[in-house]
């Protein structure tokens, strides 16, 4: 799987709406390696809003001249769909949410098809990760991590740094880019038929499981027959988003059996995919390469040993029946425990 980091600069914004003039890619492999960079420029078609030192207007990375005569957003159409709708990569943006907004409003403005694609912001990424920083913009972010800063505002220049901080986060705190990405849900966006998605409520359900399961301990009942202790298991987010009661009761069983609930895509022994085709699903399909084993629902069933009719219940028992199912409850102390403790603190 490899990683595209993108910027798109307008020569306006004028009403509302980006008049996109550029727009600037870096292709990265796993380990955040270059492998490529372009700017592809595009005639706005429009008038450009250039800065007069004012703090106001944009500031271009080329001669204007270089943009008019570039072809427009419509002959670019193809090439950007191309690369953003590419199944084999994972987008990234620095405050990804405008770029994505430009791209809705060129098509507008062209009647072109919407693009379809996912994309995560690093502008979030950094907040989430950085909490003591009041940093936002790509600049200011790669001052304080000491990233140089020279050509600001030329799109594949933007899109290099956006790769830069997100390399920078992962170095600080000691993960890889997918770790990084599962810490923080909620900087996640999606974009289909001209509408963009925060998916942080879907792929929130994560982060209760996961809390869940670090509750739930293994059962020395279960464990003396278990055949999976120590291994991974994890469902696609449309499985937990839409069968969230039952996926709580999956995870209940998976650590009673001393199994574990896990988002980590290179240790996962098995994988429930189910619905859309998530980005997760695609994650683990682009390396699964034999060593994950991809089950169904009724075989996930069977190697946890959860009888089909009981599962079936689930859908109608309350979060606190789930949570608490199999969990022996702790022991209340007798009273004549209680006043042998006392009288043993009275006579120290």
């Amino acid at each position: 799987m490899n990683y595209l980091f993108f910027d798109i600069e307008c020569a306006n914004c004028f009403g509302g709406h980006g008049k996109i003039c550029s727009l600037g890619y870096v292709l990265a492999d796993e380990r955040l390696n270059i492998l490529e960079q372009k700017d592809i420029l595009v005639n706005p078609k429009s008038k450009f809003h250039t800065s007069r030192g004012d703090g106001e207007g944009i500031e271009l990375g080329y001669d204007k001249s270089e943009f008019l005569k570039a072809p427009d957003f419509k002959a670019t159409y193809p090439t950007f769909k191309k690369l953003l709708e590419n199944p084999d990569v994972i987008i990234f943006g620095h405050s990804v949410n405008n770029d994505i907004n430009f791209l809705i409003s060129e098509c507008n403005r062209y009647e072109m098809p919407y693009f379809t694609f996912n994309a995560f912001d690093t502008q979030i990424l950094h907040r989430h990760f950085m909490p003591e920083s009041t940093e936002n913009g790509l600049g200011k972010i790669c001052e304080a991590f000491g990233i140089s800063t020279e050509n600001l505002h030329r799109s594949d220049y933007d899109a290099y740094l956006t790769l830069q901080v997100a390399k920078k986060m992962c170095q600080i705190k000691g993960v890889d880019i997918q770790e990084l990405l599962h810490e923080c849900p909620n900087a996640f966006y999606s974009v289909e038929n001209g509408n963009v998605k925060n998916n942080y409520a879907t792929v929130s359900y994560t982060k209760k499981l996961s809390g869940y399961a670090r509750f739930v301990k293994p059962d020395p009942r279960l464990l003396k027959r278990s055949q999976i202790v120590d291994k991974h298991f994890c469902f696609s987010t449309s499985f937990e988003k839409d069968r969230f009661k039952q996926a709580l009761f999956l995870v209940n069983k998976i650590r009673r059996m001393g199994g574990v609930y896990s988002q980590k895509i290179s240790k996962l022994d098995f994988y429930l995919p189910f619905g859309d085709n998530c980005l997760r699903t695609q994650n683990v399909m682009s390396i699964a390469d034999g060593h994950i084993d991809i089950v169904t629902e009724e075989k996930m069933l069977d190697i946890l040993e959860i009888d089909k009719n009981l599962y079936e219940e689930v859908k109608a028992w309350s979060m606190a029946k789930i949570r608490n199912y199999g969990i022996p409850k702790p022991k209340k102390q007798s009273n004549t425990s209680v006043k042998t403790a006392v009288n043993k603190s009275n006579k120290d």
